[in-house]
């Protein structure tokens, strides 16, 4: 990875913390759905509940690795 600035490594914080706000707000999202799918046994959008929950993981994860690479870049920009 290459060196970032202090205003370069500031930038892409927010954008990577707007980015970790959409995301859990769609894991909350998806949670509902899928509990509100599983508990009326109806598929919404043609998605049975547990895809809603397979999704909400699938942003888990994302946020995960966003979080992951951000520790990266901020122990890298020490050095």
């Amino acid at each position: 990875m290459a060196q970032m600035s202090e205003e370069e490594y500031e930038a892409e914080k927010k954008k990577v913390n707007l980015i970790r706000n959409i995301l859990e707000t769609l894991v909350a999202i998806f949670l509902i759905v899928g509990i509100i799918t599983a508990v009326l046994n109806i598929t919404f959008g043609g998605f049975t509940p547990v895809h809603w929950f397979l999704l909400a993981f699938w942003a888990v994860l994302v946020i995960i690795c966003m979080e992951v690479t951000m520790i990266r870049a901020y122990l890298e920009r020490k050095k």
